[in-house]
């Protein structure tokens, strides 16, 4: 039961701090002295203290709150002499579970506490650990040591004679240097810095750092007294908004850099629920940002952003560094140049109530508000009446985004002439920008007038400055807003507003007669200038004619000189002709002699195919071309067959019928251009050159690829180079239609066998058969997509197969981009 509320909602060492500081304040301290030494930690308040009674039935009563019941100072309301007490305070805490913050920090404690209207020092010695060692032992039958002790041993902070000092012992974490500064910084926003009260002061004492802070600014050092700094940063001249909410009214006031904007009063709807709130709202323009961080030594982003105040303590854990409590963030996603987020604001929002059921905080410290009906006002009052207007001010007055939005002017020119202007207005420590702007005084209009149409908003006052146009050039403005203007003059009662809209019409009739007389004159000159240029067209249009005419007569003369010269030109031009025609029959004479020679060379490099070449008779030859075309058309139709339909058994066969047609075709081309003897089909050939050549000869016939082998070594096999012609050209068609255009063959040993590694960068195996490889070897397996009766992969894989061999798929984009096969013979 201690540990569910204590160390379970108490989860965090600065919390349970806080809560300690904060039961002092409740105790109407002065002062409360944070003492670190080695394994220790003390803090020491001169408030009230605690008689043996309060010990027995108010600090070891498990959640019992006096603050909660009423109770808390019945003793000092009868003691009328009591009043430095100030009894008045309102207080922090109500849920009678802050005492287990000793628990969270260390697993024992001495309290030590004399009461204001005794001499007595009570002392009681609590061990934690006690009340862990069996879970079904009630409270009340754990005995604590007490005693009293002699009062002149005890010093309370500001030499009082009453207070409460809490030693903690057996600390559960080390508190460093950094950390106990951390803590300080976090104590700065405890109590409501936007306070000036000095009634309450927290200290921090740590011996061990004394030396050290003397090197150290103010902010950095870890001794001495909590500051509220942030009061110096509230002077920066910025754009805020303060309202302070009372049980009928809400009054707002808006300030730009300290010039006031506007003043409003309207009826709290809010009431009963909130009836004693303030809200300062801080836009922190990019000069204001450079200011806050040299005053108080940390960026504002890294400080916070709203805070919360409740009775004067802070509500974790809205203003965190990164916390969205509000939803600023988030609602500034939603648009991003019309609203505000946490970066760009820096407040409070201060509370004062004794209703703790509708602002109640989470059993967890540092979980907030429980959601109430309270809380979802409280928001709402923080969105509406605060946020929206200072947003409406910032976003459209200063940015210019909602008069450009709003169409006030009558060109989109001069809405985005007006809205570069306002660039310089976020370094400036005025609003003299604003002023000078006219988008943003026809804004300013806009918003006054929406606050006058409200009938519950009350116009005390606002910047005469912002709404005089007796000098501003009204021709590009939309005539509506003077309507506008009457409307605020006439529900503000405001006279000299009268007198100046009326010299603003005047000089708006004005502008427009100027304006209109000017597009007369314009009109008119442009009748003349017209007039004058078709005048001047006729003239001009008269000489071109007499020049054409001219030209027309030497054209003539010239044409006839040209058609001597054309006869002459198409006499030597035939002779010409037949000199280049006695020339190129030459150079393909020549040309042909060339071919001849290199084709004879190419032959003696090949080693088998074109290695004893001889010539077949007219007839053997075309028998043999003839062989092939129906062999060929039967390959056809055998491809066609494998393309359709057909069970295994009958696709098995076809594929046999296929295979030996593919070897009749392969020998009716050897047939034609060796003396290759088919009786005789197994030859002792060096296969990695065999192979080599019989790729060059591919990559000649094929312009659209280039084919290169590498580690070309000598290796001899007996076999069927028809074989080997056919598992070839099957991979180099596979890489054709994969679209490749480069393949690379590397040859390398493997103890008695040769390694082929086959790699190109065409598009790949598709993902699909890359998951299941055997399956690029199947008959019939293809891409959806592809041409073709999906065999060339499996007639490959049974050819290398009968050659006692394996072929094996590695991989796309192993070297090239393309697909990749390992062949081992």
């Amino acid at each position: 039961m201690k540990n569910i509320i204590g160390r379970d909602l108490i989860t965090d060492d600065f919390i349970a701090i806080f809560e300690l500081v904060k039961n002092s304040y409740d105790a109407h301290a002065n002062s409360v002295i944070i003492t670190f030494e080695d394994g220790r930690i003390m803090i020491a308040d001169d408030g009230k203290g605690m008689s043996e009674s309060d010990l027995r039935n108010k600090w070891f009563a498990v959640a019992y709150s006096a603050k909660k019941d009423g109770s808390e100072d019945d003793d000092i309301r009868k003691e009328s002499h009591l009043d430095n007490l100030k009894s008045k305070r309102f207080y922090a805490g109500a849920k009678g579970v802050g005492r287990f913050s000793c628990d969270r920090l260390g697993n024992k404690l001495v309290l030590t506490t004399s009461k204001y209207n005794e001499n007595a020092v009570h002392q009681i010695d609590v061990s934690w650990k006690q009340f862990e060692k069996n879970a079904k032992e009630s409270f009340q039958n754990v005995k604590i040591p007490y005693k009293v002790i002699n009062n002149n041993e005890i010093a309370f902070p500001s030499n009082s004679r009453n207070g409460t000092i809490l030693e903690i012992t057996n600390l559960n974490s080390t508190w460093e240097e950094e950390k106990i500064r951390r803590l300080k910084h976090s104590l700065e926003k405890l109590i409501n810095p936007f306070s000036s009260d000095d009634e309450f002061n927290i200290e921090i004492k740590c011996t061990k750092y004394l030396k050290s802070d003397q090197t150290r600014s103010d902010r950095q050092k870890i001794n001495g007294r909590i500051k509220n700094s942030i009061l110096d940063v509230l002077n920066l001249k910025t754009t805020q908004i303060e309202l302070v909410i009372n049980a009928t009214d809400i009054v707002t006031k808006l300030y730009d850099r300290g010039t006031l904007i506007y003043h409003i009063k309207e009826d709290n709807l809010y009431a009963p629920i909130i009836e004693d709130s303030r809200i300062n709202l801080y836009f922190l323009n990019r000069s204001a940002k450079i200011q806050f961080g040299k005053i108080m030594d940390i960026e504002p982003v890294n400080y916070g952003n709203v805070f919360l105040f409740k009775n004067g303590f802070r509500v974790q854990p809205y203003g965190n560094v990164d916390d969205d409590s509000w939803g600023l963030d988030k609602r500034k996603q939603q648009g991003y140049n019309r609203f505000l987020g946490t970066r760009d604001l820096f407040g409070r929002v201060d509370i004062t109530t004794e209703n703790f059921e509708q602002f109640k905080e989470v059993s967890s410290r540092d979980g907030g508000l429980v959601n109430t009906d309270g809380t979802y006002l409280l928001k709402e009052l923080f969105l509406e009446k605060s946020l929206k207007r200072l947003e409406r001010y910032v976003v459209g007055v200063l940015w210019g985004e909602a008069f450009s939005r709003k169409g006030y002017f009558k060109s989109t020119t001069d809405i985005q002439r007006f809205r570069e202007k306002l660039v310089q207005d976020k370094d400036a420590d005025d609003y003299n920008f604003a002023v000078s702007n006219l988008g943003s005084k026809l804004d300013f209009v806009n918003l006054i007038k929406s606050l006058s149409d409200d009938d519950k908003i009350k116009i005390l006052n606002y910047d005469k400055k912002l709404i005089s146009f007796v000098n501003e050039q009204l021709d590009i403005v939309q005539p509506k807003f003077i309507k506008e203007l009457e409307k605020i003059a006439e529900k503000t009662n405001d006279e000299s507003l009268l007198k100046q809209i009326r010299l603003t019409e005047d000089n708006f009739k004005k502008i427009e007669k100027e304006k209109e007389e000017a597009l007369k004159r314009e009109e008119e000159e442009r009748k003349k200038r017209i007039e004058a240029e078709q005048k001047a067209d006729e003239e001009e249009r008269k000489r071109i004619e007499a020049e054409k005419k001219q030209k027309q007569e030497e054209e003539r003369r010239r044409q006839a000189e040209l058609e001597t010269e054309r006869k002459e030109r198409q006499r030597l031009q035939a002779e010409l002709d037949k000199f280049k025609a006695e020339q190129k029959a030459k150079e393909e004479a020549k040309k042909n002699k060339d071919l001849s020679d290199k084709l004879d060379i190419e032959t003696k490099k090949n080693q088998y195919l074109n290695s004893t070449r001889k010539t077949l008779s007219d007839d053997a030859e075309q028998l043999v071309h003839s062989i092939d075309l129906y062999v060929g058309n039967a390959a056809t139709y055998a491809n066609e067959l494998l393309s359709s339909k057909l069970d295994d058994h009958i696709k098995s066969t076809v594929y046999s019928i296929k295979n030996n047609i593919d070897k009749a075709i392969k020998v009716s081309q050897i047939i034609i251009k060796s003396n290759f003897d088919y009786k005789h089909t197994s030859q002792r050939i060096d296969l990695p050159l065999y192979i080599k050549e019989y790729l060059e000869d591919i990559n000649v016939s094929r312009k659209n690829i280039s084919i290169k082998t590498t580690n070309i070594f000598q290796k001899f096999f007996l076999l069927n180079p028809i074989e080997i012609d056919i598992i070839l050209d099957n991979l180099v068609s596979n890489s054709v239609k994969a679209k490749a255009e480069n393949i690379e063959v590397i040859f390398a040993k493997e103890d008695k066998s040769l390694v082929i590694s086959y790699y190109d960068d065409g598009n790949g195996v598709p993902d699909k058969l890359v998951k299941n490889p055997e399956s690029i070897f199947e008959l019939g397996v293809r891409e959806s997509t592809e041409r073709g009766s999906g065999i060339g992969m499996y007639d490959v894989y049974n050819r290398i197969r009968q050659l006692k061999g394996s072929i094996e798929f590695t991989g796309n984009g192993k070297k090239l981009k393309g697909a990749s096969f390992k062949i081992v013979i």
